[in-house]
């Protein structure tokens, strides 16, 4: 009998002979039946291990590991053969708590240890600033850059969503297994539709798979971001517009930024999404084939972690230092949010570039009472050719001889 958790991400720590290593384990929604376990800490280099967990009937669950996994040259994790072998005679019993998991694990020569794993990560939670009007948000955008150094901006259409990739809100958190997986199948159909050669082992080329898989509707493990407040003024109000029959307890759109401070300490020259330790990095992706990433100021966070908001709230707390903010807007301010943005250039057309964001242009002005400006009349008809009693050299009716 396999083991359905309600939860797919924990934290916590496994000890083992050189002391308490951190761990975290990672489960996808539509295979419960296999637990990632990551391990770091204590100057080991970090491991995973896939396992599969058994209920043995008595509200416990044994663990058995299936294969190792280790860290590669640019960080990240893959499957090794050859010390998947040292796993054999190791196993854990975990008990549910309200947090998550306890128990221990052991081995038949007779060493063991405690395992303790919990939801998280557990940090204080965004407490946002509230306006009342698209003017005071406007004055925010303006100290945001100058007093807050804010650098990158995204918008939510409710102020009630959480901080969370669109991979981990559809039930998966194995980025190994995303990596072996989804990628490839997708990397394919690229090469397919675009008629073009891309080397996934070239980060430049990597990076442009990724950018079109997440504006083109794929879950990936990337946030995106615009260096633009208004931009992500923007696409907050414009979903909020485009969802209103569905969300009507939605009172305020967000507006979230992030210090430059954070950024830059975020964006490692490389990065790989199989990360074997949390992480959240700004990606690099070129706009090449992909002209709403340029039309959008757009930038990208990766991260393995569900619920990114927590790590950021925790981060801050351990460098006692805020460089994740917000501000909440009323969403009946979303028309006049939407004209002025429009004044500024930005609107669905200029944001998705083609037909697709002409018609989604259109449809928000039908959102709106007031109507879209006449089009301008067309010029008038030009004159009417000579006929041929009135060309050049014939009498017409009313010329005298």
């Amino acid at each position: 009998m396999s083991y359905s958790p309600r939860i797919l991400q924990y934290f916590g720590s496994i000890e083992t002979a050189d002391g308490s290593a951190e761990a975290m384990l990672c489960i996808d929604d539509d295979r419960p039946h296999d637990f990632m376990f990551h391990l770091w800490g204590h100057g080991a280099d970090p491991v995973g291990f896939l396992a599969t967990p058994f209920a043995d009937g008595e509200g416990a669950i044994n663990v058995r590991p299936q294969t190792m996994f280790v860290r590669a040259a640019n960080g990240s994790l893959y499957p090794d053969s050859a010390k998947t072998g040292d796993l054999d005679g190791f196993t854990a019993n975990l008990r549910r708590t309200k947090a998550g998991f306890a128990g221990s694990w052991s081995h038949v020569d007779g060493r063991g240890g405690r395992v303790l794993l919990s939801e998280g990560p557990h940090g204080h939670e965004l407490i946002a600033e509230s306006c009342e009007t698209w003017d005071q948000f406007k004055t925010w955008a303006v100290r945001a850059r100058q007093s807050l150094d804010a650098v990158l901006f995204r918008g939510h259409g409710s102020n009630k969503f959480r901080l969370q990739t669109t991979l981990h809100r559809a039930g998966r958190t194995r980025l190994d297994r995303y990596c072996a997986e989804i990628l490839p199948a997708f990397h394919a159909q690229v090469e397919a539709v675009l008629g073009l050669k891309l080397d996934m082992t070239d980060g430049r080329d990597y990076a442009l798979v990724m950018g079109l898989a997440q504006h083109h509707g794929l879950p990936t493990p990337l946030l995106d971001w615009s260096e633009s407040p208004y931009i992500a003024a923007f696409f907050a109000f414009s979903d909020a517009l485009e969802y209103a029959s569905a969300r009507t307890d939605v009172t305020h759109v967000r507006v979230l930024s992030l210090a430059r401070d954070f950024v830059d300490v975020s964006s490692p020259p490389t990065v790989v999404l199989e990360y074997a330790t949390p992480y959240v990095a700004c990606l690099a992706i070129p706009p090449r084939l992909n002209p709403r990433l340029q039309a959008q100021q757009g930038r990208f966070l990766v991260t393995n972690i569900a619920d990114v908001q927590r790590w950021f709230g925790k981060a801050q707390k351990q460098v006692d230092e805020s460089f994740l903010h917000a501000i909440d807007i009323p969403v009946e301010c979303a028309r006049e949010a939407l004209e002025d943005l429009k004044f500024m250039g930005v609107t669905a057309a200029t944001m998705f570039p083609g037909l697709d964001g002409v018609s989604r242009k259109l449809r928000h002005e039908m959102a709106f009472s007031r109507p879209p400006i006449r089009s301008a009349g067309l010029p008038a008809e030009a004159a009417a050719p000579l006929q041929p009693e009135h060309a050049a050299g014939t009498s017409g009716p009313d010329e005298k001889e």
